[in-house]
Formats: structure tokens, sequence, C-alpha cells
């Protein structure tokens, strides 16, 4: 009987203790990425080949957009160590990301940014290797996500309302 009552009184309390949960994320003013499902991307420069899934995951995909984003990359590989027979034993990679982003409705830029990426990459053998193809895949992957997530934690409500040229 005793068991009984402390259950009961232990349902009640937790209950009662829930019943004021809001959810935060039904407010689109608490959604970190003011940009989500509302932008088309353009994108000029190296082929790199995770850069459409990376980007679209964090942007999302919308046919008719209120925003468009372009990004230019610029690719720079600074060849670091080169051995007695000429091969190379590391690679610097630099990209630079120069994003511009444009209201459509106002038809003017609201962001310019430019953000840089830089990682190192050393090459297993010469000629074609599975291995390290697949490593510098990998390398440009994070270093998208990595860009492609500074940039959106950088862009605010605020900065997307004004035009950039309206002082």
């Amino acid at each position: 009987m005793r068991i009984n009552i402390i259950f009961f009184l232990s349902l009640f309390v937790f209950i009662f203790s829930c019943s004021e949960i809001r959810f935060i994320y039904n407010e689109e003013s608490n959604l970190k990425n003011p940009l989500y499902k509302k932008t088309k991307i353009s994108y000029s420069g190296p082929e790199i080949p995770s850069f459409y899934k990376t980007v679209s995951s964090y942007i999302g995909e919308i046919n008719d957009s209120k925003y468009n984003l372009s990004i230019e990359i610029e690719e720079e590989k600074l060849k670091k160590s080169v051995k007695t027979n000429q091969a190379i034993s590391k690679i610097d990679y630099e990209l630079v990301f120069k994003y511009y982003l444009y209201e459509n409705s106002k038809n003017c830029l609201v962001i310019e940014k430019t953000l840089l990426s830089r990682f190192s990459y050393t090459p297993k053998s010469s000629g074609y290797n599975f291995g390290s193809d697949k490593s510098l895949e990998r390398l440009y992957e994070l270093a998208v996500k990595s860009n492609i997530q500074n940039f959106i934690d950088l862009v605010t409500i605020d900065d997307i309302s004004k035009c950039l040229d309206e002082s």
C-alpha cells in the first residue's frame, strides 16, 4: 500500500513538473541558421567532390529563394618538402572562401565575407593510391565543413536585414 502511494505521488510530481515544457525551436527567431532553406547557392572555383553535399546540408535545398549565396573558392598549393629525387613529401593547401550573400527582394548585397581554411597533406606514394586519394578528399570535406560552419556562425538576422551600401 505504501509503495503505491509513493509511486502515484512520484508520478504526480513528475507530470506536474513537466507541464510547462516549451520547445524553443518552434520559434523562427531561435534558429541558429537564418539562411536554412531560404538560400540558393552558386559556386565557382576548383572542383571539390564533397562541396555540394556539405553546403546543402548546412544551407538546405530550395526552389524559391529569399537569398542568393555566391561562393568563390581559390586554392593555393605549396610544396613544403621536396626530397632529393624530387618526390613531394608534404603539400600545404590554402583555400580562400569568398562569400557574397544577396537579398532578392531588395536586390542588394547584404554580406560579403572572406574566410580561410588550411590543411596539410602527405602523399603516401607516387602515382595512384586509393588510400591517399580518400585521405585528401576527406581533408577537403573537413575544410569545407568548418568553413561553411564558421560563415553561418557569423551570419545573424540583423546582418541579412539591411544592405551593405545603405550605411
